[in-house]
């Protein structure tokens, strides 16, 4: 990492830290306007930024368990992804302990009972979660100077074995946080399609990052082969994947057409949420994908920033998709929070990723 890098990532954080301080009082404004808006605004800001980072260990663990050359200048930005991780699901924490002034959309996150969906048992599963990703995080950055190959690692087990553990965590996570804002109503294959969608919003924020600050994708990588090809023809097999899950889900649950599953959607294509499936279809999917069907585009920056940003976005898209409209209608004030927030969140998200990149890059140099 040279001079200039470091100084080009110093001022994109400190713009990055101005920003989120001023979105964050313009919230906190607004806050005082709409109170009862603050807790769905604030679940979907905290989960639209856990999916980048999630996304990052999923590849991480992917390539400790596989190897390959794709990682050839990503990684970096996969472990720093992997390294607010932990700290992301910290600020989930206090969710379910908002007064409920601040809640009037009366989403509950667990039932009132005692046993395994209750409160008590919710909360010990969330520091569960929390336990496993700072483990997982300490795991993978330990072998940050040698994790360009499986064979290096002083701890080979760590990406069969937390592959597996991320799974079954991110499919009780996925349960307790967010299906269960539709009281009555579970999908077996929701926690996949959430799962598919994190690791391309995690793959798109490691190749922009690397990007900026130049990773080339020209550049011949171990196996002899330019890095943008694995990097788009892997960015395209999750774009695939994530819309083949999710139209899959899509097509069981209209072909049973029963009354308790198909009330999900039914929330999501009404009103203003009506345009978000066509808009997700097109730029998460229709416009991406013959893109990365190109050599020329592979191989060009420009070509992979532009997929990738467009990507990331539908990606936010799609997470604010999944959880808005259960609270149902928002006022103007309600999308003015919801967007401040959103800015801020993303702001600080920007700070820390981009100054664990430099951490990272030091040590994997």
């Amino acid at each position: 990492m040279n001079l200039s890098d470091e100084l080009d990532s110093l001022h994109v954080e400190r713009i990055a830290r101005w920003t989120a301080a001023v979105a964050g009082l313009v919230a906190f404004g607004l806050l005082w306007i709409v109170p009862g808006d603050f807790s769905i605004a604030y679940r979907f800001v905290v989960f639209a930024g856990f999916a980048p980072p999630a996304g990052c260990l999923i590849f991480t663990l992917i390539h400790r368990t596989t190897g390959g050359q794709w990682a050839s200048g990503l990684r970096p930005f996969l472990l720093a992804g992997v390294s607010i991780l932990p700290w992301i699901w910290l600020l989930a924490l206090p969710i379910p302990f908002f007064p409920p002034f601040l809640g009037r959309h009366a989403l509950p996150l667990a039932s009132p009972t005692h046993g395994y969906e209750g409160l008590p048992m919710m909360v010990v599963r969330a520091w569960i979660y929390a336990a496993i990703f700072f483990g997982l995080s300490w795991a993978v950055s330990r072998d940050a100077g040698r994790d360009s190959s499986p064979s290096e690692n002083h701890r080979p087990w760590v990406g069969p074995v937390g592959l597996l553990v991320l799974v079954f965590t991110l499919t009780l996570l996925a349960d307790d946080w967010i299906e269960s804002l539709e009281p009555g109503w579970h999908s077996t294959g929701f926690a996949l399609v959430w799962m598919t969608g994190q690791a391309v919003a995690g793959l798109a924020l490691a190749l922009l990052g690397g990007l900026a600050s130049g990773a080339r994708a020209v550049s011949t990588g171990s196996a002899g082969r330019p890095l943008g090809i694995d990097w788009g023809n892997l960015l395209m097999a999750a774009l695939l994947t994530w819309c083949y899950v999710a139209f899959a889900q899509f097509l069981i649950i209209w072909a049973g057409n029963l009354p308790a599953e198909i009330s999900w959607f039914k929330h999501r294509t009404e009103g203003p949420w009506s345009w978000m499936p066509p808009l997700l279809a097109v730029f998460g999917f229709l416009v991406p994908f013959p893109m990365l069907l190109s050599r020329r585009y592979k191989t060009s920056v420009g070509g992979l920033a532009v997929v990738a940003i467009m990507v990331l976005l539908s990606q936010g898209l799609y997470t604010a998709w999944l959880i808005l409209p259960a609270a149902g209608h928002l006022s103007r004030a309600g999308w003015l929070l919801v967007s401040a927030l959103l800015v801020a969140g993303g702001a600080a998200l920007v700070d820390r990723y981009c100054a664990m990149a430099r951490r990272m890059r030091r040590l994997t140099s």
